[in-house]
């Protein structure tokens, strides 16, 4: 992870600064720049790395449903944004679509130390929905997109490179082609276009509405993985993606005048 931030917030941060789109920010704005860096580029994913030894990935993609609620809540106690009702009843909704989709792993609640995983996910929920709040807050001050990105991805990845050597990991790079291939594609595609793509919707519509992203995804992932890799999907699976949709479509769906 460490090199990917690296090198995605090294290139970026080149480009930028060669062509002169970015001169640095005030220090005012730093600590909302580094919050939203290290929160969704590095500390969420360590938080969810380390909860997945617990409980399946499906099941935090369960908690994660809470950091839509959470943004809603959030925006309006830092920023007096009203909650709207859609939004909450579309996440439930979603909520129970993932919890249909993923039942069969549910029985893992009941392994030994599955209640940290849990804990672990609830954190790092929180993680993801506090800098998404300071997204919100560097996209009101009129910081450009791309130059936030860049610097929270280098603060993100020394962040990581601590991480890595204080627990002894090292910062070993594989000469294996595939590896530096996968690298390069999460450096670039993952790593700045995806988290451009969506720091801008989340400008347009809202933090709130923007966090359906994390309940769409896995969803996504599994019809990609029933192609692929022969997963098959069961009745349970199908009637939870049909509710994910419905809360999406709930909560997207636009207000009456």
């Amino acid at each position: 992870m460490a090199w990917r931030l690296l090198l995605a917030g090294a290139v970026l941060q080149a480009w930028l600064r060669g062509t002169g789109r970015h001169r640095g920010f005030a220090p005012a704005h730093m600590p909302f720049v580094a919050m939203q860096g290290l929160g969704l580029f590095a500390i969420n994913n360590l938080v969810f790395y380390e909860a997945v030894r617990f409980i399946p990935s499906g099941l935090i993609a369960v908690i994660m449903a809470i950091v839509i609620p959470l943004n809603a809540f959030g925006l309006r106690l830092a920023f007096g944004s009203p909650v709207r009702a859609r939004v909450l009843i579309g996440a439930a909704l979603a909520a129970a679509g993932l919890a249909l989709v993923f039942a069969p792993e549910w029985h893992r609640l009941a392994a030994g130390g599955a209640w940290r995983g849990a804990l672990l996910g609830l954190a790092g929920s929180l993680v993801v929905a506090s800098a998404n709040l300071a997204a919100v807050r560097t996209a009101r001050a009129g910081l450009p997109a791309l130059a936030v990105i860049a610097d929270g991805l280098m603060i993100a990845g020394t962040f990581a490179t601590l991480v890595s050597l204080l627990r002894g990991h090292g910062m070993a790079m594989p000469a294996d082609p595939l590896w530096i291939g996968a690298l390069l594609f999460q450096a670039f595609a993952v790593s700045i276009l995806s988290f451009f793509c969506y720091f801008t919707l989340q400008a347009r519509i809202g933090a709130d509405l923007a966090a359906y992203i994390l309940v769409v995804v896995p969803v996504l992932s599994l019809a990609i993985s029933s192609v692929l890799e022969d997963w098959r999907w069961s009745a349970l699976a199908v009637a939870g993606t049909v509710l994910v949709v419905a809360g999406n479509a709930v909560a997207l769906m636009p207000k009456r005048r």
